[in-house]
């Protein structure tokens, strides 16, 4: 985590400056709203990826579930730490992001994300453990 910089660490150039767009553009939504957008893109998931990577499928199952216990403990965190969850879930819930989510493998870079995010917000406990899902 960088915190003399108030922002995640851990990320690559281009996931920082996409997480940060995401961070501004969602700052007037409420994280219910986010999380709904959220579940909407688990299905959208989950429908590209029938028949083919179950490991997607359930990396991004996993990310929702985590989501919604950001969600759920929200009033828990700083204004600095809300913003930056923020952006991790916009960042799962567009699929235009460094890797395509519907190509196999396509939520590494979201799972990146999140997990950098989670670290910055002191939530090592959801941390999401990339070599559960193969996605290959």
């Amino acid at each position: 985590m960088d915190r003399e910089n108030h922002r995640p660490g851990r990320l690559n150039e281009r996931q920082l400056l996409r997480l940060e767009e995401h961070v501004q553009r969602g700052q007037l939504l409420a994280p219910d709203e986010l999380l709904r957008t959220a579940y909407a893109h688990l299905e959208e998931v989950q429908a590209a990826h029938c028949g083919r990577s179950e490991d997607d499928a359930n990396m991004a199952a996993a990310i929702c579930r985590v989501l919604d216990r950001l969600v759920s403990d929200w009033d828990s965190f700083s204004p600095a730490e809300q913003s930056w969850l923020r952006g991790a879930i916009r960042y799962f819930s567009k699929g235009d992001d460094e890797q395509p989510d519907d190509e196999p493998g396509g939520l590494r870079d979201d799972l990146e994300v999140l997990n950098a995010c989670l670290t910055f917000a002191r939530r090592d406990d959801l941390v999401l453990d990339a070599s559960r899902f193969s996605c290959d």
